[in-house]
């Protein structure tokens, strides 16, 4: 049941994360190159270089939020079941 418990934090956490996470990165994108990022329907017109920095640094992001997502959601368990005893009656 922890298990479960787990999976399920770590898709709300991962998925409330990631939307935080996308609109910092499309903010910090444009302050930093006064353009705003580069989208599927624009994919063209962008340079490679461009592209390239763009694509680096968004999986970068990802795999923060991924790995700390994970971690939040192991530690909300910890949380929970400690609250509840180390095995839960359910």
């Amino acid at each position: 049941m922890d298990k479960l418990i787990e999976k399920g934090m770590t898709v709300v956490i991962s998925l409330g994360a990631g939307y935080v996470a996308t609109k910092a990165f499309d903010l910090a994108w444009t302050q930093i190159t006064g353009e705003n990022p580069p989208k599927d329907d624009e994919i063209d017109a962008v340079d490679i270089k461009r592209a390239l920095v763009f694509g680096v640094t968004s999986a970068a992001v990802t795999g923060a939020v991924q790995v700390l997502s994970q971690r939040g959601a192991k530690a909300a368990t910890r949380k929970v079941r400690g609250g509840y005893g180390s095995r839960s009656e359910v």
